[in-house]
């Protein structure tokens, strides 16, 4: 799941999770930018979790999916507290594992 990654805050337990999620060669897109590999996923997901500590991804709805792509809205805020930033991702998949992720805030 998703949440194991972008609310992990143990950098090995994040990679871990990383590895059995994401491909080798997964392209993560977000607003600030790309991150291309494992590496910089994990760079990237430590940065945004210091930039909101405390703070944590909660999945809003359901899951939907075609073929291979899937995608979820979630919700950031404090546990149990209010939402702060909600969003939509969208991932493609090949080989069991998220070779493409999409971030889209305010969705």
């Amino acid at each position: 799941m998703l949440q194991d990654v972008f609310n992990q805050p143990d950098e090995e337990r994040r990679a871990t999770a990383i590895a059995g999620i994401f491909s080798e060669d997964v392209v993560f897109r977000d607003a600030e930018g790309t991150a291309t590999g494992r590496n910089e996923l994990a760079a990237t997901v430590a940065g945004l979790l210091a930039q909101g500590p405390g703070l944590v991804f909660t999945p809003d709805g359901p899951y939907r999916g075609v073929a291979d792509l899937g995608m979820r809205s979630w919700q950031l805020g404090p546990p149990g507290g209010a939402t702060i930033l909600g969003g939509l991702d969208v991932a493609q998949v090949a080989d069991g594992r998220i070779v493409r992720l999409w971030t889209i805030l305010g969705a």
